[in-house]
């Protein structure tokens, strides 16, 4: 009777500290192409300061970015709707900067991936030619996430 009781204990501490792990986590790491402001290889981090409001800052090789999250459920771990701000490149290497909203999908566990329309802010001397009358572009990135 002591040992099933001690198994009942034991099942039910870890069924609960299991349960609020990701629940109650309030930040993430996201890894992954064409994050850190859409750079080639970027991260991201996330804290979410009120329940369903995220702010997100990221670097990568080549670039960084910052936005503002609204999670569709109150946790870490859910998919969100996105304003973003990104910027490609530096100095003379400078590709363009743009803003604009993005849907950001997040399995519940690691995967992400995210698309959306940037309107271009400034395009830098690295700008393709065939593209100078463009004012639009596709936004996306693709990834894993880590809630800390």
């Amino acid at each position: 009777m002591k040992k099933l009781n001690l198994f009942i204990i034991l099942m039910s501490v870890t069924y609960l500290l299991s349960a609020q792990t990701i629940e109650s986590k309030k930040t993430a790491l996201d890894v992954g192409v064409l994050m850190g402001g859409g750079s080639l290889v970027g991260a991201d981090f996330e804290v979410m300061p009120l329940p369903r409001l995220g702010l997100q800052a990221g670097l990568g090789i080549s670039s960084f970015g910052a936005s503002i999250n609204y999670h569709l459920k109150p946790q870490i771990n859910s998919s969100y709707l996105s304003f973003q701000y990104w910027k490609q490149g530096f100095g003379t290497n400078f590709y363009g900067s743009y803003i604009g909203p993005m849907f950001v999908f997040r399995a519940r566990k690691i995967f992400q991936a995210g698309i959306g329309l940037g309107y271009i802010l400034d395009k830098g001397n690295k700008w393709a030619s065939e593209s100078k009358d463009a004012s639009v572009i596709a936004l996306y990135n693709i990834g894993g996430y880590f809630p800390l």
